[in-house]
């Protein structure tokens, strides 16, 4: 068993966070070998970020995504790259208040999830990202709800921890 996930948008979106968060995770369950890397471009805000996990119930021989099985895209022009990369009968999780997706393959499932209006309705348009975890943790039933708030508890400030886990299971609920 060999699942690769790709999270993939823009600088200041929170992808890496979102990827590193998932990972821990998904390594929290003794019985999965997960790998997280990560790649973006020089600038601060606004290029593009990706976030690659290799998950495998054996220890990972090779820690780069090769075709996805999910990608998680939230922005339009990482869809627009990584799209085509995905594997047959994969699946595209979309931030669907950022991108429109033309689909181009009849094999592709395809789940929009509107976290960025969701994330606005909390005021805060930065935990977009938690609700699109929310949503991918229903998606590919990897981590528990608990493994993933714990997870968020190392990553995240005490201050900001209540929010992102609302915005967390405010995305669980859109990805159910």
């Amino acid at each position: 068993m060999r699942y690769e996930i790709r999270i993939a948008g823009l600088g200041g979106q929170g992808v890496v966070l979102l990827g590193v968060v998932l990972a821990k995770a998904i390594a929290s369950n003794e019985k999965l070998h997960v790998v997280q890397t990560q790649s973006y471009g020089p600038e601060s805000r606004g290029g593009a970020v990706r976030a690659d996990l290799v998950v495998s119930r054996e220890p990972v021989d090779y820690p780069k995504v090769r075709k996805a099985d999910v990608l998680v895209a939230l922005s339009q022009s990482a869809f627009d790259a990584y799209f085509e990369n995905i594997k047959e009968n994969g699946m595209a999780v979309i931030d669907s208040g950022a991108v429109t997706p033309e689909i181009s393959r009849s094999d592709i499932k395809v789940k929009a999830v509107d976290a960025t209006r969701e994330a606005a309705e909390f005021g805060k348009i930065v935990l977009a990202n938690m609700v699109m975890l929310g949503a991918l943790v229903n998606v590919i039933n990897l981590a528990s709800k608990d493994a993933i708030i714990c997870a968020l508890g190392e990553a995240v400030s005490h201050e900001n921890l209540a929010e992102n886990v609302k915005a967390l299971e405010a995305g669980m609920k859109l990805g159910g």
